[in-house]
């Protein structure tokens, strides 16, 4: 094989390891820029965006293009919600939440929750919008009522119990990560051949057990440690 093919294979490869993750858009304000700023850093993972009718009235959508294929209700079918590997939701609200804890299909975001869930799919969110405790809430005043507050951490709770997973975005970002293996793992010696050279297969079933500058690998392997780390 020449040099050409050997990189389309590779690059073929690298595209096919990468985490699906389908983002649902929501027209809320606040931390929209911010977060987009944040997948924009996450090359090894593989975003498509949902965009609801309200996200496309309220807000310009066409910039999350540049971050992956925004698709609607009408492009999605819920049968190929298997073809990533989780759904997350920056953007959820006090309404989706109270909606998805009382079982409500009335929104585009709880419907595909649902369907999520049907599937059990892994559902990830951020508190940002929808918890009275957020330093959003706070700033936009929206936590000043003690029993309203309650009413929303209840159902917080409830759709926690259901299968979604709440956290910071540092912690939701490492789920996104390819390298999903444990901390002790050790690389794998060949007593036999200590000079030979490591594969890119030996590499992707152990890729935190190799360094691209202390270990001796194939082209191949050091292309896909380099990538895991962008």
């Amino acid at each position: 094989m020449n040099e050409k093919l050997i990189e389309r294979i590779v690059q073929q490869v690298l595209r096919q390891l990468k985490r699906q993750v389908l983002v649902v858009l929501s027209p809320v304000e606040g931390y929209q820029q911010a977060i987009y700023q944040r997948l924009a850093q996450l090359d090894s993972v593989s975003f498509s965006f949902y965009a609801t009718a309200s996200m496309h009235q309220s807000f310009d959508v066409e910039k999350w293009a540049e971050l992956g294929s925004v698709i609607n209700k009408s492009t999605l079918s819920i049968n190929s919600l298997n073809h990533y590997d989780s759904l997350f939701l920056p953007f959820i609200d006090a309404k989706v939440v109270g909606e998805i804890a009382n079982g409500l299909f009335m929104s585009e975001e709880s419907e595909l929750v649902f369907h999520a869930l049907s599937q059990n799919m892994p559902i990830l969110a951020l508190k940002y919008h929808c918890c009275p405790e957020s330093e959003l809430s706070q700033v936009l005043g929206l936590n000043k009522n003690e029993n309203y507050n309650q009413l929303i951490k209840e159902n917080i709770t409830k759709v926690i119990k259901l299968g979604v997973y709440f956290d910071s975005f540092n912690e939701i970002e490492n789920k996104f990560l390819i390298r999903d293996i444990t901390e002790n793992l050790k690389p794998e010696i060949n007593d036999e051949h200590p000079n030979r050279y490591i594969t890119l297969k030996e590499v992707m079933n152990n890729p935190r057990g190799y360094c691209a500058n202390e270990n001796k690998l194939t082209d191949s392997a050091i292309d896909y440690l380099k990538s895991l780390k962008k």
